[in-house]
């Protein structure tokens, strides 16, 4: 997955201008990014991009940029 890819797909899960979107944008900078979404935006990743995060690795993945490999 590119970075353009990631952002594009996160605007789409959390339902934001994804043009609003960086690598930098991290959980809890804006609104729609709260803990119910970010467990929703690891399982919709990993889903349409076909990659998987270890359990213990979620916590700690607070930007898009820690969802590319």
């Amino acid at each position: 997955m590119s970075a353009e890819e990631l952002i594009a797909f996160a605007g789409k899960v959390l339902k934001v201008d994804p043009a609003t979107l960086s690598l930098d944008t991290g959980y809890g900078t804006i609104p729609e990014w709260d803990s119910v979404n970010h467990l929703r935006l690891v399982m919709e990743v990993e889903k349409r991009f076909g990659v998987s995060y270890a359990l213990e690795r979620i916590p700690s993945m607070l930007t898009l940029r820690s969802f590319l490999p």
